[in-house]
Parts: structure tokens; C-alpha cells; sequence
């Protein structure tokens, strides 16, 4: 609903002006709302008319989970209108949508189902104001009002606008009898079949209003009602009840019917006790999980549509809304084929042991999906780490070190390692050290890299890279080895890792052989390993065991899969894994199998798991930590446990680890409350007891003393010490370091980011509709096809400046793009169409029939007021060699995807370039890995449609295409206010005026020594080299 000036006429008697403006309020609701659906309907439907957009002036483009969660509301929905539309009945069908706002559910539905459209009639209800402007919108635009006929307006008696399909009724809901009077006007009530529905609307009301409408609707004969509305299955004091609550409160619309009706079962019953006689209720989680409402092809599809990995997120959002399914009638109509589920019942004790709890001060501690990490210092205190994830604003390059209470000695840090990241591994192996592995930056860029933390020395090394980049994984330790097992994760945003990997140290990475077809893969489960190693039955290896369970499959949803694996490892071959499943009908599996869980094994043989999500509901505050006993048989949950003492955690993204007396430390975590707010964990818990003695029913509170707490923050910083790779026979080679990847929020942001001056991805930007039209067609048809361009055409897929091993030549623009498309080495740097030599490149101009597709984010506004030019590049499959620009520049991706390698202006003296030269010939894709590079400095980026990569001046760079069309806009713009040469410059990487002047110098300072002995000539020229090096370090 959307905002409004005070109600009118005939609606407004009655309210007081204080009441008008909480309706006023109810309505803007409605603002924030459509501008997500016109998100998700531009997303998610890019081949179907658009009709958010007539309702929404400015496109914006929102975070993947709130385009997720309005998808599965705009579906569900969907869904349940074409199940009623698709219904044979002698009866009208009529849609009746409460509290409609600006909704285009009449448009959709005659668009995608027109034939089921034929004998219904659409009705949108809603506060006079309100339909008053959405009829004015309606009136104006001929893409909504061409499917109506007969269409009339100010119709009387509250029809606002009324049309053989469509009807607009301004009216209160909470004035029923002005509704139904209305309705009667518009339809034949005795000979309709009616659909309510109410997407989250009538949550706004009173309770007693709302549930009045309700039971209205079950009086009109047979007819069905889809309600959609918040629930709080965990009690408000869960943290997404409790900010969801809370941004409501804010914003003076508090959700008024969930306290009466919290759950899926006072729902049900709210219905049934209205007079409807079947009601089914589902959580949207569980309704993501149904195929009957989202077949697996299509939630399987979802991934190619936008990259996501905010699965906890999305899963306590999903939960915390409701769909009710309501009939009358169900004699005359087949039941739904969805069937509500009950929240599973544990019947086990459940424990409350004494936990200690350290608060956080302001944001220190704010820090999610990263990993937790033993250390000690000199004297043999324990410390613990939480390390790298996401922060407040970005991906952090940092831990936080955590300490009891009065450590006697501080422990020593090394500011060199790896590189930002999220959902990474380290697994604790023992006096061998702990081993990172892999990790992502954006769901489209995981990591390979891995790295072993010596422990004596506290330092990091880099150790032999995994096979393929993975994250969300599941690692263990084997037993008491120095081997560590990595099944399942994530290798991009749709590919699950199929595969089993053993790690050796000094060895690297084996693939192990898999038999049989029980285990299906996944990622973000729980892989535990048993202590005990064992002889092989053969007797030539050792094996060990232990369990898998959870995780999420290609399919989208949590895998009911909870596997004992058995691992032989031969003394020559290939490592062996095999899987079975468990026959223990009576364990829950519903609770084990989670996503997202920290586990742990005791030697005793109890597993540990804690926190994640399941399938179907919320983890409860009773079910947040399970304790299993897997040496008895059947396995049994042998008791749960409460945090019950400080504030109320959110086991979600947490950094869990055992301390060396067995209690259980949790650092960091929380989640992002969909568009209504970020819960984060406030501070440190510690059990104050071990686990084992959790397990045996008896926890004992211990000393205060051994209460966790933060005690700083350890950066990791660029070129301190550069790691090494461990092992003597790899060749060293540089460690690339990942381009931090964020979200621009404000000009003022970008003010920073422009004076920190080092490179930044900004992912999702809005740059128009450009990123949903640019296909090849769509820009041949745009410009002309016999439009002449000149372009690159390369012998080589590796482009050369300084060799020149490519042509310029002139090609219709029809025939570029086809050739593109047939795999030639072609590539477009769009020159100003009028003066190529002379002036910069310019959009606008050049391009007029595209320009008005492309727009930069209003956050970087500094860029349009200060461009220098905009150039139009398409790539073929060919590399841009190396090179720098000495104005900044941001390049946006539009069609396809790119990856960038970047290098500090620090490295110009080790990458080749001449003198007075901008470009290299350096191939470093080919040579990064060699000892060549190993002391450079390189930052990566990947860019997928809709990112921008910001560059600074000097920045040295190199682009290879990861797709066979690449389209992209590049700005240049002036960051100095003075300092650039005064000579033509058409491609915006002319050096500066003081270089250029500086060479001169050079170059008669050289000759002023040209009569002196080679010897005597090298020494001053030398010390001269020396103090020009210590002046630009003054």
C-alpha cells in the first residue's frame, strides 16, 4: 500500500484525524513493497510483460534474498489463483484481492492464463485514496487498460473503475457492509465462485476486523481464501520475530493478528472456527520444499537466474511467514494438494547449562560465516579465532582473537595470510596445524587456495591448492591424523561438488573413489569423523568412519540424508569411500539434518550438533544444540540444550569450537532479517561445562574465569610476509588476493572509497535495463547491422600492444557480432564516431540508440560529473593485454562475465613495462603461477552482468572473457583536480604532465655523466636512482 493524503468524503466519517494517519501509514507499506516485486518481476520473468513498472518509477535492484523471498510470495500466490482459475465450475469466477495496493495480479494472470481468464472478473479492494490513484495509472497507460473492455470510472457506490475484467472498489475493509453492497453492484454474488485473496494486508487490522472479513468471506457461498501473513513459531523473542516485530513497530504498522494467531495451527484453527471446512497451512519453507508448489526444475532453474548463497536467511524468513489455504464447500472441489505439517516433537530432557556470556562493545565482534581457530602463545595459553567472513558493510581481512579472562602473557600475531573470504573451512589438526580450505567471495567466486596456520610460530602457509574452487563444504579430521576429508560444496553458483577429496600434508589432494549410489551430493553439510582409525579388512591400509548428514541438494531443498561413511586408505591406490544409510526409524531426522551446522565428536562417541536451519520450520531455542549417542544402537538424540542465560543467540552463521577442557565457545553469527533489519549475535557464549558431562545429563558449572571474551582484532595486511608454498619441491608463485566485493550505498561512500584508492567490486548496481536487453539481436537491430565499426582482429586469443599481433580493421557491425558469436578473435573499443583522433569516446553521442539502456548508480554521481569519456566494449574470446590508465575508470559489465587480474601501482617495476610505455607484454594469465611473479602483488576479480569494477589510477590490469560475448560501458573520469597532461588524449591513459617533464630530466641527467668511465657513471647514477627512490617515500 502506498503513501497517501488524508482519506475523503464519505471514508474519512467517523475517523479521527490520528486514525487516518495510521491508515495513511498502512498504506505506505505499500511503497516499499512494489518496488521489490519490480525487482523480482524484471529478475525472475525477464520473457513476460512487465506491469510493476507502470507503478514504480525508478528500477531498483535488490539483494538476492529479498528477490528470493518476494519471488516465493509472488508464486505461492500465483499458484493458488491458476489452481482456482484452472478449476472447472458453472459459476463466474471472481478474484477478489484485499488490501491489493498496487498489485498487478489481474495483468499477470490474463496474460499467462488467458483462456482460464475468459469467464473470471478481477477486484481489487483497497482505501479510497489509494485506488484512486491506481486507477488514474490504469486510465493512463495503454499496456493495462488494452486488456479491459467496457471500461468506465467513477462508476459510484465506492466502484472506482469497473470493466468486463477488471473492477477497482475504494473502500474501508473494515466496513463490511459498504464492501459487499459494492461487490454486489459488480457481480451476482449467488452465481459466482469467489477467491480472497490477502497478502499480507489484513494483518494491518485488528484483530477483530480482520477475522471479521474472514468470516464474511466464508458466507458468499463457495469460495476459497489464500492468505499470506507473519507468524512467529518460535516466540517473539526469537531474533527475526524479535527485528521483525521491531521494524514494524518503527514504522507505526505493528502486525496486529500474529500475537493472537503465532503459528500454523492457530491459523488453522482461526479458519476453521470462521466457517471454512478444510484448511491446509504451510510456512513458505515449506512450501519451497513442495513440488507440488515448486517443481525441482524450476527451483533448480532459480540458480541460473540470479547467484544466492543466503539459504539461512532465506529459510527463518520463509518460516516466519504463513500461506493459508481456506475452501467452503469441499464436497463441490478436489482437496489441495498440499497437506499442512506439524513442527516435529522431541520427546528428550532438555538442558539449561550454565553459560557464560561476554557482551560485545559497538560492532567489534560483528562478524558472520567465518571460521573458528585455535592458537596459544609462548606460554601455552589457549586462545581462540574467529576468523575472515562478513562484517557490517563487506568481507573481512581479519580475526578476532579471543581470550578467558586474565590470560598472563598476550599472544603473538603475524599480520601476513590469506586473502578475504566467507564460508570457508579450518579444520584443527593437532600439532600439524590447522588447514584453511577454499571459501567464496560472491556466490560466483569461490576460492581454492588453501593454507596450513603453524601453530608455533603463528604464522600462515600456503599449501597445494584444492582441484576446483569449493565452498560450503563439509571437512573432518581422520581421527588423530594429520589427514583431513572434504566431501560435497559448491564450486560456482549452480554446481555442487560430486566429488570426495583426502588431503595429505606434503601431498596435497587425492580424489577418493566412491562405490555405490547412496550418497547424493550436497553442500553446507555436517561431516564428523570418529576418533578410532582402524585397520583396513585387507590389511594393506588404515580406514575410518563417520557420519554425514544434511546439506542442501541440486534441488534446493535440505537433503533427508544421514549417511555412515566408511574411508579405507590404501597403502597404494586410490582412498575408498563408501556410504550407508541408517536403519533407526526412531531418530529425528528432521532436527539432524540441518544446513549450515558446527558439529563436534566426542571420544566417548556423542556428536554435538549445533545451531543451522532444517527442513520445514525454525530450529527451535529448544532443539538449537542436539547431543546424540552413535555408540548405541540404534543412534538415539540423547538430550537438547537451551542457551537460556543472556540474551537470546541466533545460531546462524556462528564460529563454534571446543576449547582444550571441552566446552563449547560460540563467536560471532547472526543474519540478515530480509529488508527489515541485521540481528547480530551480542557477544560470546561459553558453556560452562564440557560437552561430555551435557551428554551424560549432569552438566557442572565451572569457574567465571572461564568465560570467553574478545580481545582484539588481528588484521591481515598485504606484502608484510609473503606466504610461502610449504612444500620444497613447489615453485613459489605470487598469492593473488581477492577485490573486496560490496554494495554502494551512498556518495559518500564512494567519496572513501575514491580516496582509500585501491580497486572494489560493487556488485548488483542498477545500470538500467541494459543488463536484462543488451542480447546481440537487440544491439545489432539498435544500431544497424551495416553500421561500420572498427575493431581488433587477433591471430592470438592473447592481444599484444607492443607486438601489434593484431589488425585494425573495418566490419559491419551485424557481421562483428556474428563472427563474435562463431568464435573469432575479435574486439570493439567503440572510438568517437565523429572525430576517432580527436575526441574521447562518448556514449551519448556515439551511441544515442543505446545510451538512453545505461545509466551509472546515482552513488557515483562523482563519475558522471567529472567523466572524461564512456566507452562501448565487446569482446570476443580474447585477453586485453596488460596495461594501466592514468585516470580512474569504472567498468561495467552488462552481457557476460570477465575476470580481471590487477596490480598495484607498486609493481610497475616488476611487470616490463618500458619506459614511457603503458602497456606489457607481459601474459600473466600464463605466468602467474611462475616464480617470474612470485613478488607482485595481484588482486582478482570475476564480473557477472551488473557488476562494477571500480579502478584506480595506475592500477595495472589484464582481462581474460569467461563467456563468448562480453559487453561492457567504461568510464573514465577525472579524480585530480589538476596534474593531467595538456596534450590529446583520446583514450584517457596519457601520463601525467609531471612524468612526461621528469623524463626529459632523466634523460639529460644521463648525458650530463655520458664522458665519465662506465664505472664511475653507474655509481652516481645509482646513488641519484636511490635518493629519487627515498623522495617518493617522503
Amino acid at each position: 500500500m502506498s503513501p497517501t493524503s488524508k482519506a475523503k468524503g464519505k471514508e474519512a466519517s467517523g475517523r479521527s484525524t490520528k486514525e487516518r494517519a495510521l491508515d495513511d501509514l498502512v498504506m505506505a507499506t505499500n511503497s516499499s513493497s512494489i518496488v521489490s516485486k519490480r525487482s523480482v518481476e524484471r529478475i525472475y520473468y525477464p520473457n513476460e510483460p512487465h506491469f510493476f513498472r507502470f507503478f514504480v518509477k525508478k528500477f531498483q535492484r535488490r539483494a538476492p534474498l529479498i528477490n528470493r523471498g518476494y519471488y516465493i510470495r509472488l508464486h505461492v500466490i500465483d499458484v493458488a489463483v491458476r489452481r482456482f482459475l484452472e478449476r472447472p465450475s458453472e459459476k463466474r469466477k471472481v478474484v477478489i484481492n484485499l488490501g491489493c495496493g498496487s498489485d498487478v495480479l489481474p495483468w499477470q494472470c490474463m496474460t499467462r492464463y488467458p483462456d482460464s481468464c475468459r469467464n473470471a472478473k478481477f477486484i481489487d479492494i483497497d482505501f479510497p485514496d489509494l485506488i484512486e490513484r491506481k486507477c488514474r495509472v490504469v486510465q493512463e497507460t495503454p499496456e493495462l487498460n488494452s486488456l479491459l473492455t467496457g471500461l468506465k470510472t467513477n462508476v459510484g457506490g465506492h466502484v472506482v473503475l469497473q470493466s468486463d475484467q477488471y473492477v477497482e472498489i475504494g473502500c474501508d475493509l473494515r466496513r463490511i457492509s459498504d464492501v459487499e453492497q459494492a461487490l454486489s453492484t459488480v457481480v451476482d454474488i449467488s452465481h459466482c465462485e469467489f477467491m480472497f485473496v490477502a497478502e499480507v494486508s489484513v494483518t494491518y487490522m485488528e484483530t477483530e476486523g480482520a477475522d471479521s472479513v474472514i468470516r464474511w468471506a466464508s458466507t458468499l457461498g463457495q469460495a476459497e481464501f489464500c492468505l499470506l501473513e507473519q507468524v512467529i513459531p518460535d516466540r517473539a523473542d526469537h531474533p527475526f520475530a524479535k527485528t521483525m516485530l521491531a521494524h514494524f513497530e518503527k514504522l507505526k504498522t505493528p502486525l496486529k493478528s500474529v500475537f493472537t494467531y503465532p503459528n500454523i495451527n492457530a491459523q488453522r484453527d482461526r479458519f476453521i472456527n470462521r466457517g471454512w471446512s478444510q484448511v491446509d497451512v504451510n510456512n513458505l519453507w515449506q512450501i519451497w520444499s513442495d513440488d507440488r508448489w515448486l517443481p525441482a526444475d524450476q527451483r533448480r532453474n532459480l540458480d541460473d537466474v540470479e547467484p544466492f548463497d543466503e539459504w539461512e536467511e532465506f529459510a527463518i524468513f520463509a518460516s516466519h511467514y504463513c500461506v493459508v489455504i481456506a475452501k467452503t464447500n469441499t464436497e463441490a472441489v478436489e482437496l489441495d494438494p498440499s497437506s499442512s505439517k506439524n513442527p516435529e516433537i522431541l520427546e528428550v530432557p532438555v538442558l539449561t547449562p550454565d553459560v557464560g556470556f561476554a557482551e560485545y562493545s559497538g560492532t567489534r565482534g560483528q562478524r558472520r560465516f567465518g571460521a573458528a581457530m585455535k592458537l596459544r602463545n609462548d606460554l601455552g595459553e589457549e586462545f581462540l579465532a574467529n576468523t575472515f567472513g562478513l562484517g557490517t558493510n563487506t568481507r573481512l581481512r581479519s580475526y578476532d582473537l579471543y581470550a578467558k579472562e586474565s590470560p598472563i602473557q598476550d599472544i603473538k600475531t603475524n599480520h601476513g595470510g590469506p586473502s578475504t573470504r566467507m564460508c570457508h573451512t579450518i579444520t584443527d589438526l593437532g600439532d600439524y596445524g590447522s588447514l584453511l580450505v577454499g571459501g567464496r567471495t560472491s556466490p560466483s567466486s569461490a576460492l581454492r587456495d588453501c593454507w596450513l596456520f603453524n601453530k608455533g610460530v603463528n604464522t600462515w602457509q600456503r599449501v597445494h591448492d584444492l582441484p576446483i574452487p569449493i565452498y560450503r563444504h563439509g571437512v573432518a579430521r581422520l581421527g588423530y591424523s594429520g589427514l583431513t576429508l572434504l566431501i560435497g560444496g559448491k564450486s560456482d553458483p549452480s554446481t555442487i561438488f560430486n566429488g570426495c577429496l583426502l588431503y595429505r600434508p606434503g601431498s596435497g589432494w587425492i580424489e577418493c573413489e566412491i562405490p555405490g549410489s547412496n550418497y547424493h551430493p550436497v553442500y553446507g553439510s555436517l561431516l564428523l569423523s570418529f576418533h578410532k582409525a582402524t585397520r583396513s579388512i585387507t590389511g594393506d591400509g588404515v580406514q575410518f568412519q563417520g557420519v554425514l548428514a544434511g546439506g542442501i541438494s541440486q534441488d534446493g531443498i535440505i537433503a533427508n540424508q544421514f549417511l555412515r561413511w566408511n574411508l579405507i586408505i590404501p597403502e597404494n591406490g586410490k582412498p575408498t569411500i563408501s556410504f550407508h544409510g541408517t536403519d533407526d526409524s526412531n531418530l529425528s531426522y528432521g532436527l539432524i539434518n540441518r544446513f549450515g551446522a558446527s558439529g563436534f565428536v566426542s571420544p566417548e562417541g556423542y556428536i554435538t550438533v549445533i545451531g543451522g536451519i532444517i527442513a520445514d520450520d525454525v530450529v527451535t531455542r529448544d532443539q538449537d544444540i542436539l547431543i546424540i549417542d552413535t555408540f548405541s544402537s540404534p543412534y538415539r538424540i540423547v538430550s537438547t540444550c537451551r542457551i537460556a542465560h543472556g540474551p537470546r543467540p541466533l545460531l546462524v552463521g556462528i564460529s563454534a569450537e571446543l576449547n582444550n577442557n571441552g566446552q563449547l565457545v560460540v563467536m560471532g553469527g547472526g543474519a540478515t532479517c530480509f529488508s527489515m533489519g541485521t540481528f547480530w549475535n551480542p557477544g560470546c557464549y561459553t558453556l560452562r561445562c564440557s560437552l561430555e558431562e551435557v551428554a551424560d545429563g549432569s552438566p557442572t558449572s565451572h569457574s567465571n574465569n572461564d568465560n570467553w571474551r574478545l580481545a582484539r582484532i588481528v588484521e591481515i595486511t598485504e606484502g608484510t610476509e609473503r606466504p610461502q608454498i610449504s612444500d620444497p619441491c613447489s615453485k613459489q608463485a605470487a598469492v593473488k588476493v581477492d577485490i573486496p566485493r560490496l554494495q554502494i550505498n551512498s556518495t559518500t561512500e564512494f567519496s572513501a572509497i575514491l580516496k582509500t584508492g585501491k580497486p572494489v567490486v560493487f556488485e548488483a548496481s542498477n545500470l538500467g535495463s541494459c543488463v536484462q536487453t543488451w542480447s546481440s539481436d537487440y544491439i545489432v537491430n539498435q544500431l544497424g547491422y551495416d553500421r561500420e565499426v572498427v575493431v581488433h582482429e587477433a591471430n592470438s586469443s592473447k592481444m599484444d600492444f607492443n607486438s601489434k599481433n593484431f589488425s585494425y580493421v573495418t566490419k559491419k557491425f551485424g557481421d562483428m557480432m556474428q563472427q563474435i558469436a562463431d568464435g573469432h578473435k575479435l574486439y570493439l573499443r567503440a572510438l568517437s564516431g565523429d572525430h576517432p583522433s580527436d575526441r574521447p569516446a562518448n556514449m551519448k553521442d556515439d551511441f544515442p540508440q543505446l545510451a538512453g539502456d545505461f545509466q551509472l548508480p546515482d552513488e557515483l554521481s562523482f563519475v558522471t560529473q567529472n567523466e572524461f569519456s564512456s566507452v562501448l566494449r565487446i569482446t570476443g574470446p580474447v585477453n586485453m593485454w596488460l596495461h594501466y590508465d592514468v585516470m580512474a575508470n569504472v567498468y561495467c559489465q552488462v552481457v557476460g562475465s570477465k575476470r580481471f587480474i590487477l596490480f598495484p601501482p607498486s609493481d610497475v617495476t616488476r611487470l616490463s613495462f618500458a619506459p614511457g610505455s603503458s602497456s606489457s607484454s607481459i601474459d600473466v594469465f600464463s605466468e602467474l603461477q611462475s616464480p617470474s611473479l612470485a613478488e607482485t602483488h595481484p588482486h582478482e576479480a570475476v564480473l557477472n552482468p551488473g557488476d562494477i569494477l571500480f579502478l584506480p589510477p595506475l592500477w595495472m590490469h589484464t582481462a581474460t572473457p569467461l563467456s563468448n560475448l562480453g559487453v561492457a560501458v567504461n568510464v573514465f573520469f577525472r579524480s585530480l583536480e589538476n596534474g593531467y597532461s595538456a596534450g590529446r588524449d583520446v583514450y584517457g591513459n596519457r601520463d601525467l604532465a609531471a612524468y612526461e617533464k621528469g623524463r626529459q630530466d632523466v634523460a639529460r641527467i644521463a648525458n650530463a655523466f655520458g664522458k665519465l668511465p662506465p664505472d664511475m657513471r653507474d655509481f652516481y647514477l645509482k646513488r641519484l636512482a636511490d635518493e629519487l627512490a627515498q623522495k617518493s617515500l617522503g
